[in-house]
């Protein structure tokens, strides 16, 4: 089998053998670049573009006066850049918010181990917002529900979801819900409250997957919707293309459409 890997990959890689084999921890300093391309046996070039590379993925940075330090990677990093780039398709859109629902139905035991008096008396004061707040401020009950849902995963104790969850928050924001949202929701937030106070993790699992049943109801209209958009857009780009008119126009009276 060929081996596609170019040098830079593979000296990428042997920098981070380098840095395990000599026992490098968080915030130790590294070798300069010529130091490491006479160990690594590489040009200069090559080793400046892997070490660009390992400071992208976060392995590395630069300190003034100190040199390259070694870092603990933000194991999120390319998936912030990826989802803040806003070029992800309408399939991994719909992926992100399913992945949401997995985890908030599946972290209900981490939820309970990790609940206190503070969290909950957070968790009323959202709610009680929540019911006070205009049912057609649909901008501020978006923001609630990120508040609310953010508690839950601070609530988990678990850095690494509650970082994933982070990442997500302009996508929840950007998607608000639908104008009837409060008379087709089955399970409330000010329900969830009251399981987390006194019922089960099970019993939390069924409310949230219910909770969360006209959330996904609203964005698979909603993703129906943009695909449909989508498709319109692609079959006007197509017929400019190939020199068809996308549509009908109606002349407009007094302006000149003949062609120069």
């Amino acid at each position: 089998m060929a081996n596609n890997t170019t040098l830079t990959e593979q000296t990428q890689q042997n920098i981070l053998q380098y840095i395990n084999l000599k026992g490098y921890q968080e915030g130790d300093i590294l070798p300069k670049e010529d130091e490491l391309a006479e160990i690594l046996g590489v040009s200069r070039v090559v080793i400046r573009e892997a070490l660009s590379r390992l400071r992208i993925l976060g392995f590395i940075e630069t300190r003034r006066k100190r040199g390259t330090v070694l870092k603990s990677p933000d194991i999120f990093y390319g998936v912030k850049t990826i989802i803040n780039s806003g070029k992800l398709n309408l399939e991994s859109l719909k992926d992100l918010f399913e992945v949401r629902i997995m985890l908030e139905i599946g972290m209900a035991d981490f939820i309970f181990l990790g609940k206190t008096p503070e969290y909950i008396s957070i968790l009323e004061k959202i709610v009680s917002e929540e019911e006070t707040t205009d049912i057609s401020d649909l901008d501020k009950l978006a923001i609630l529900d990120v508040q609310f849902h953010s508690t839950l995963y601070k609530m988990s104790g678990n850095k690494s979801v509650r970082a994933f969850q982070n990442l997500l928050n302009t996508l929840f924001t950007t998607y608000s819900r639908s104008k009837n949202w409060r008379r087709r929701q089955i399970i409330s937030h000010a329900t969830l409250v009251e399981i987390i106070k006194s019922g089960t993790p099970d019993a939390f699992r069924t409310a949230m997957r219910l909770h969360l049943n006209t959330r996904f109801e609203d964005l698979e209209t909603l993703f129906k919707k943009k695909e449909s958009l989508s498709l319109l857009e692609e079959i006007k780009e197509e017929k400019k293309v190939s020199g068809k008119p996308a549509s009908k126009v109606k002349k407009t009276p007094g302006k000149n459409t003949s062609h120069r």
